[in-house]
């Protein structure tokens, strides 16, 4: 029995080389950047290599072998990163199976570097070491005596904590490898968050390369980055497979610099796709779509990865709204069949209960199942939302999402800004009129109006809070709890949008 599954693995495996074998052939190799300059000494580009047909996408970086035509200049790791070695020009030559592609490579700046930036640089290292997170030295009271900025958003206040506190000692300009800073980062001195960085990477020749600079800060306004980008921006993936991000900072100067190694990465969803602080994305068997966060230095990008499951072939309905358009493609690429159209029973109940927040009754139900009208949903869709139950229900439901409490706002408060949210859904008040009239709402909380939402709010961090979540869908909780930043949306997030398609703004037949 075991060498029948030997024979069947290895029989496995031998197919599936030769079908990559074929796949390279048929399909379209496309490497990206066609050209790469490395500037400085501890700059780097991340390769990506792509084989691309009209229905598949596979990242083959890490399969390919790279050769240098001169390795004196440029070295390349196995996972396709460029390492500059000495100034000059070569090119590198991309082999995969039978073909090869060749990029030429420019280095320079090497002999005469230009000065580490503080800021732009030393920055991006701390933050994605961690040092400066909510865990570490960037907690209120920081750690053992030495606080950060949260996320390097001080850079004069990390400067002084590094370079001037405790009278220096964290930075030793005549011997910079034996710099507190870089012996407790590396682990040679006892560190309670461990060690962070591995002695000769690349990081650490840049901080230690700052300190013998003399461990300035930077002297003029450093280049600042303008935006980050990601390739792929979004991908469709086979199960089990993986694929490598790569980032680049675009600069204001309009050059453009890779990041892949100081960028963040986050998954919204890990147990669809995974990613790894190097960019690597390893898609599990399970289908759905996940989006990677990129973060670096404030600036954020996203690439959305799709994992479809194995595709059911439907026929689409015709679209009755632009929503029900997105709905259809966002299905076709997952591969996912819609269910079925409901009965006319099923629809009668939840379009009730959806909104008016109330069952029909016997004679309502016959009258609608003997209906013969082809359009008979979208008219009675249209009467629901004209009956008063419909704004009261949803004057209830945006009492609760906006928290008008009688124990805060008392019964006479909460009894007039009901009144006041069920007026502007029976009036039919557009969503940016409602919202703004929350917002900048003045005057005596027992007056019909909305000024009781101050009330419940009584200072700028929870007004802040709760105005981004209702009306914006973003949640400020995560920056000041440094939670994950793709946290699911809560009921109150839900009813909160819900608010948009059916309790204001409503459009006659937006439900049909």
């Amino acid at each position: 029995m075991q060498s029948g599954w030997q024979y069947l693995l290895i029989s496995s495996a031998i197919i599936g080389l030769l079908a990559l074998a074929d796949s390279v052939h048929a399909e379209s190799l496309q490497i990206y950047p066609e050209k790469v300059l490395l500037i400085g000494p501890e700059s780097t580009q991340q390769l990506l290599l792509i084989s691309r047909s009209d229905d598949r996408h596979r990242d083959l970086t890490q399969q390919a072998t790279y050769i240098p035509k001169d390795d004196r200049i440029i070295s390349v790791t196995q996972s396709g990163q460029i390492v500059p070695r000495a100034e000059g020009t070569t090119s590198l030559e991309i082999r995969i199976r039978e073909q090869s592609l060749y990029v030429p490579v420019t280095v320079s700046g090497l002999l005469t570097p230009a000065p580490v930036s503080f800021q732009d640089q030393i920055l991006p290292i701390l933050t994605k070491a961690g040092c400066n997170s909510g865990g570490c030295h960037g907690k209120a009271e920081g750690q053992n005596g030495f606080k950060l900025s949260i996320f390097g958003f001080d850079a004069d206040a990390d400067y002084d904590a590094i370079v001037k506190e405790g009278r220096g000692r964290r930075i030793s300009r005549a011997s910079p490898a034996h710099s507190v800073l870089l012996r407790k980062a590396t682990g040679k001195l006892p560190h309670g968050g461990g060690r962070k960085i591995l002695q000769g990477s690349l990081w650490y020749r840049m901080i230690q390369r700052w300190i013998a600079e003399g461990a300035q800060i930077d002297n003029a306004t450093p280049t600042t980055i303008r935006a980050i980008s990601v390739e792929p921006k979004s991908v469709r993936m086979h199960p089990l497979s993986s694929q490598q991000l790569q980032v680049t900072a675009i600069l204001s100067d309009g050059t453009r610099r890779c990041i892949t190694t100081e960028a963040e990465y986050d998954s919204n969803a890990s147990t669809i796709a995974e990613v790894n602080t190097d960019g690597q994305v390893q898609v599990s068997d399970i289908p759905g779509e996940a989006a990677i966060l990129i973060r670096y230095m404030g600036h954020v990008s996203v690439s959305r990865i799709t994992s479809p499951q194995t595709p059911s072939p439907f026929t689409r309905l015709q679209d009755s709204s632009a929503i029900d358009h997105t709905v259809w493609d966002k299905l076709e690429q997952l591969g996912i069949a819609p269910s079925d159209p409901i009965d006319d029973a099923t629809f009668l109940r939840r379009i009730f209960l959806d909104t008016i927040g109330t069952l029909p009754t016997t004679h309502e139900v016959r009258r609608f199942l003997k209906d013969p009208h082809p359009e008979k949903r979208s008219h009675y869709i249209d009467q629901l939302l004209e009956r008063e139950e419909y704004a009261d229900y949803w004057a209830m439901k945006w009492a609760d999402i906006l928290r008008v409490d009688k124990n805060i706002v008392k019964p006479q408060g909460t009894v007039a800004m009901t009144r006041w949210l069920r007026k502007q859904i029976k009036n039919n008040t557009p969503y940016d009129r409602f919202v703004r009239s929350i917002i900048t709402a003045r005057g005596n909380t027992f007056d019909e109006g909305p000024a009781a939402f101050f009330q419940v709010h009584q200072n700028p961090e929870m007004l802040a809070r709760s105005v981004s979540q209702l009306f914006l869908g973003i949640r400020l909780e995560c920056a000041q709890c440094h939670h994950h930043p793709f946290e699911k949306w809560s009921q109150t997030d839900y009813f909160g949008f819900a608010g948009f398609f059916t309790g204001v703004g409503r459009k006659t037949g937006a439900w049909g």
